[in-house]
């Protein structure tokens, strides 16, 4: 059977024997290889999923995180950095199915392709058996990396966070501009707003210009959830 290898290759690796392998096939091809349909559909799907079974698996497991510690755990989570470590971990790299082209350019060695091969994967294992089993698949292999984040106390800068968030969106760092203080020398309060590509995504207060900074920061990052698109790539 053409692609037995590879289809061996990865049911190995992510332990779960597809009953539909062209939907396996079609999960790890890349563009570049010859006509048939590639990853890329799976891959929107699978971005989804991971998204809905991480913030599935903070709200019932990691309850004493607030909710913007919920929205950076798992931008982190989701995030192409920590999906590439996955992927290589497991060595889905070696088994992308990639055209001449692909080979020259050895995209199969690429970060963000093998961050978008894990994410079809989890798409394709969805579709054939369901949220529940791939949530257990996700948390297997994520929950090492969100639980490692969670002990670094990362989720609380909010700042990093949001520096993180936009260069990976807009390609641009937040800019913090102080718009007000108000009260006597010992007991100020300043009002910072963040803004992003020239837009206002966020206000915050504070005691101190850094405090008000990650109070707007994470006012941004709300405004972000809420569009649905603080963890796009």
């Amino acid at each position: 059977m053409k692609y037995e290898n590879n289809i061996k290759g990865i049911e190995k690796i992510i332990d779960y024997q597809f009953k539909d392998k062209n939907l396996l096939v079609q999960s790890i091809t890349h563009s570049s290889y010859d006509k048939v349909e590639n990853y890329e559909k799976l891959e929107f799907l699978g971005d989804s999923v991971l998204q809905i079974a991480i913030s599935h698996y903070l709200y019932n497991k990691h309850i004493y995180l607030n909710e913007g510690q919920m929205t950076v755990t798992r931008a982190y989570a989701v995030c192409g950095e920590t999906l590439t470590e996955v992927g290589k971990k497991l060595g889905i790299d070696k088994h992308i199915l990639i055209g001449n082209s692909g080979k020259r350019r050895r995209i199969n060695r690429n970060d963000s392709i093998i961050a978008d091969v894990v994410e079809s994967i989890v798409g394709a294992i969805y579709i054939e058996k369901g949220l529940l089993f791939v949530e257990k698949f996700i948390i297997t292999h994520l929950d090492k990396y969100i639980s490692e984040y969670i002990k670094s106390g990362d989720n609380k800068d909010y700042k990093t966070k949001l520096q993180h968030i936009t260069q990976a969106i807009f390609a641009v760092e937040p800019k913090y501009v102080l718009k007000e203080q108000k009260g006597p020398d010992h007991d100020k309060t300043f009002l910072m707003h963040v803004i992003i590509k020239n837009n206002l995504f966020g206000k915050g207060k504070g005691k101190t210009k850094k405090k008000a900074e990650q109070s707007a920061a994470f006012s941004a990052i709300k405004r972000l959830r809420k569009k649905g698109i603080e963890n796009e790539k």
